[in-house]
Parts: structure tokens; C-alpha cells; sequence
């Protein structure tokens, strides 16, 4: 076995083989997601067409510095994708599992919360936890980034976009003792 054949180097080929996989079924993804918008109304499709937008760029972007980083030799330490702790895992399968039934449980939250107390609480209170806990972020910078996140959802989504929000369960239960 020689030098270039060592199980470190084909598990980072490898790795790096499903992260351009990853990207390129991103890029068809949201091209998808582009497309398919036109067919809606104007005021349906704007977001989608932004998001999607964004995600091709973020894909692109993201295949880019892999093949950047793959010139160079792979030098400097690998990133994490998004909020998802997989980087902090090792071998174990306990491990693993126990990742897995971590970030299914901080989506499931999420969901509850948005349910319970709504998007505009939930949403901010769900970044500002990642960003602190998987990010290992100062709390006042986490609680700047959430307020940033609320701000987007204020004025953007609120104003700009006069999204639709959910009633949440926890506001109708209480309202009626404020009435």
C-alpha cells in the first residue's frame, strides 16, 4: 500500500466524493425549485424563485471552495454542513445514533414550538440555541443573530412579503383570559 492509498486518504476522497454529490443534487434541486416557480402567480413565486436562488449560489459557492481546498492539498480543517453536529462524531455508532436522534429531535422541537408559541418566538430561539450550542458562539453574539432573525421575519415576511402565520396553540389558550 503506498503512502497515497492510506485509509486516512480514501476516507477523505470518499468524503469528498459525497460532498460534490451532495452539492451537484443541490444545484438540480433548487434549479428545480427555480423553474418550477414561473408556474405559480407573481407574489407565490417571488420567495421561492429568491430562495431557490440563493441555494444554487450557496451550492455553488460551497462546490467551489471544495474544489479549492482540494487543489490546494486539503489543507485547514474540514467545516461542518449547517447546524448538523456530524463533524463532532466519531466512529462509534453509538455516536452516530445518538447525533441522529439529536437533530431529529432539535427539528421536532422546532416544529413544536412553532406550533405552540409560533414562528416569530420559535424561530429566533431556535437559532440563538444552535448558534450557542453547535456553534460554540458568545451568548450576546447568538442573541445578536436572533435578533437579526426576528428583524428578517418582522420586515420581510410581516411587511414586505404579508406572510400568513399559524395561530399558535399556547396564545389562543391564553387570549381569552385577556380579553
Amino acid at each position: 500500500m503506498s503512502a497515497q492509498d492510506t485509509p486516512t486518504s480514501k476516507h477523505l476522497d470518499m468524503a469528498f466524493v459525497v460532498e460534490v454529490s451532495l452539492c451537484i443534487f443541490l444545484v438540480i434541486l433548487f434549479s428545480w425549485m427555480f423553474a418550477h416557480s414561473y408556474e405559480w402567480e407573481i407574489e407565490a413565486g417571488l420567495f421561492p424563485r429568491l430562495i431557490s436562488s440563493i441555494g444554487v449560489l450557496s451550492a455553488l459557492a460551497y462546490l467551489g471552495q471544495l474544489g479549492w481546498r482540494k487543489t490546494k492539498g486539503g489543507a485547514g480543517q474540514a467545516g461542518r454542513i449547517l447546524d448538523i453536529p456530524w463533524s463532532k462524531v466519531q466512529g462509534d455508532s453509538w455516536a452516530v445514533k445518538k447525533t441522529a436522534i439529536g437533530v431529529i429531535a432539535w427539528a421536532l422541537a422546532f416544529w413544536f414550538g412553532i406550533v405552540l408559541v409560533g414562528f416569530h418566538v420559535a424561530a429566533p430561539l431556535y437559532l440563538y440555541s444552535q448558534l450557542v450550542i453547535y456553534g460554540n458562539l458568545k451568548k450576546w453574539i447568538a442573541a445578536l443573530g436572533a435578533g437579526v432573525c426576528l428583524l428578517l421575519i418582522i420586515f420581510v415576511y410581516d411587511r414586505l412579503a404579508e406572510t400568513t402565520w399559524n395561530d399558535p396553540w399556547l396564545f389562543d389558550w391564553v387570549m381569552p383570559y385577556f380579553q
